[in-house]
């Protein structure tokens, strides 16, 4: 009785670890997505040339009027968790000069040089919200650009909707959070675990506006880099796979001089 005992266990505990690596298998084989954004990069471009950005405050054209701060608040955070470079915001007395650059979908380029000399910046970024809902599941559309204020010109840029209704974009955002490819079993304890090594906080990304803002910077700040994204097909800087949010909104120099086509919802 006592052998049939213990191989009964031995055979349940070899059912459990083919399930567990059956399971492990099948996350690590999930196929990567087509992108819900496009990007684009300017030829020659390199950010290793870069030491300084500047994040400019954020035009928030949705109804939540305290989604610009949060928004730039979570990007500013992922752009320096890259650890590429100083990150900085615009000084107090220069605030209403860098809100004025967003003024008529133009950018004016004595005005991002005026910025580049004050604050040090090789590049500036602007952040348009051209969409936002934070209720579960949460949306938002951005249209972000780069601006090399000495070429005067658009280096990089990503123009997208995020929005989690998509059951495919709403378990990117999970995965994001979920550091094991299964749950922590529950008799494991829990005590001084932090955010997103937490078994809960996939389930919350959903429901927590911070977390979902987190996780959609992460993604704009590494395509802005030309970086892969964890699953998300690598679709190059000028992809046909390309989602236009936002494209009317797109900033343009003062001077005429033409955006390039992915900046403006166009690919070439």
């Amino acid at each position: 009785m006592r052998r049939f005992a213990v191989a009964a266990l031995a055979a349940a505990l070899a059912a459990a670890g083919c399930a567990f690596l059956s399971g492990t298998k099948k996350i690590s084989n999930k196929k990567p997505e087509p992108p819900t954004f496009s990007q684009y990069h300017l030829d020659g471009w390199e950010w290793d040339r870069v030491d300084r950005v500047l994040v400019l405050p954020v035009l928030n054209e949705s109804q939540y009027t305290r989604a610009g701060d949060e928004v730039r608040a979570a990007f500013t955070s992922e752009l320096q968790r890259l650890g590429r470079f100083e990150v900085v915001a615009a000084p107090d007395d220069k605030a209403l000069l860098a809100l004025q650059i967003h003024r008529g979908g133009r950018f004016d380029e004595a005005a991002m040089l005026d910025l580049a000399r004050h604050t040090s910046a090789d590049v500036i970024v602007h952040i348009i919200i051209t969409h936002y809902s934070p209720f579960p599941r949460p949306r938002i559309g951005l249209v972000v650009q780069a601006v090399g204020p000495q070429e005067a010109k658009v280096v990089a840029s990503v123009d997208g909707l995020w929005d989690t209704t998509d059951a495919a974009v709403a378990e990117r955002c999970r995965r994001f959070y979920r550091q094991r490819p299964h749950t922590r079993p529950p008799f494991i304890a829990r005590n001084y675990v932090v955010e997103s090594d937490d078994g809960l906080a996939a389930d919350l990304a959903l429901d927590s506006p911070a977390l979902f803002q987190r996780w959609v910077s992460q993604e704009v700040a590494l395509a802005l880099l030309g970086r892969p994204i964890p699953g998300v097909i690598s679709s190059g800087t000028k992809s046909q796979l390309a989602a236009t949010a936002g494209a009317a909104s797109c900033v343009q120099p003062v001077s005429g001089a033409a955006v390039p086509d992915a900046a403006a919802g166009k690919v070439k």
